[in-house]
């Protein structure tokens, strides 16, 4: 699959609007992770069932969801191959109503979860029609993009026929990758269960891990986590830098308690943390 660009939203210059009739624009901050191919990972769901892994990709025409995935969902496609989600929501409160998507597990899909390239099972690719709704700020040194929606639709994607119309022949090397991924031993990892959620934004000052911001009644807050504080330790484990951080709270369960390590004006504090419950 192509690497994806952050999208820049253009426009042209126009004289101010008055106070009173000027709207804020809705904006989400969207969680996301790497693969190991860098394709940028977010979670959505689907008729409020999943969540489901995709891949931001604007070089794909459209919004595409595995066969097995629409199952679960609970989509059907039409005699077309394109299914219509009565909710589409992205992790991090993007919600999209009656999105339409293609019901196709594209080669990309089979070959990227035959190799386990990303980690986890995909489901699917978030493409242009969608993203382009949206001016998205990508910074790779935090875990969060944001997503400010804006007052266009794109035309519908065109050219996609029946079932694997605009593949060409590049399905087989799908069926190629995954035999291969087969050979190796790899295998993406078919279980989905919904992610631990902290209610924190932390940021790397030097060789630590900082807590940046905390969100007002969320399990970082109750259990007495405050912006400055710094990580020593979490469940345990020391925490060298914001990447290692990432990685023990991205294992974090619902439900789970533990404790966490903070410095704070020089003194050594334990704080214990209960997650709630993310997508």
């Amino acid at each position: 699959m192509r690497r994806f660009l952050p999208l820049v939203a253009l426009g042209l210059l126009a004289p101010p609007l008055a106070a009173d009739t000027t709207k804020k624009a809705e904006t989400y901050q969207v969680p996301y992770r790497l693969t190991i191919p860098k394709h940028i990972l977010v979670r959505a769901k689907i008729n409020n069932k999943g969540p489901f892994n995709f891949i931001l990709d604007t070089g794909a025409p459209a919004l595409f969801l595995s066969e097995e995935a629409a199952k679960k969902a609970g989509v059907k496609p039409d005699d077309k191959g394109w299914g219509t989600f009565d909710r589409f929501e992205i992790e991090g409160g993007v919600v999209l109503p009656k999105a339409k998507g293609r019901i196709e597990t594209i080669f990309q899909l089979k070959g990227m979860n035959g190799l386990g390239l990303a980690g986890c099972e995909l489901h699917g690719v978030i493409g242009y029609n969608i993203i382009a709704q949206y001016r998205v700020e990508i910074d790779f040194t935090k875990d969060k993009m944001v997503w400010t929606k804006l007052d266009w639709v794109p035309k519908g994607p065109m050219g996609l026929g029946g079932k694997g119309g605009g593949a060409g022949g590049l399905e087989i090397m799908g069926e190629i990758m995954a035999l291969v991924g087969g050979f190796l031993g790899r295998k993406a990892d078919p279980e989905v269960v919904p992610r631990g959620f902290l209610g924190l934004e932390a940021s790397e000052e030097g060789e630590d891990a900082v807590v940046k911001e905390v969100l007002a009644n969320g399990p970082a807050d109750q259990a007495g986590l405050k912006a400055g504080d710094r990580f020593v330790k979490f469940k345990g484990r020391s925490v060298y830098g914001l990447d290692g951080l990432k990685r023990f709270t991205n294992k974090v369960a619902v439900g789970e308690k533990f404790e966490v390590i903070v410095k704070r004006d020089g003194k050594e504090i334990t704080l214990t943390l209960q997650a709630g419950e993310g997508l």
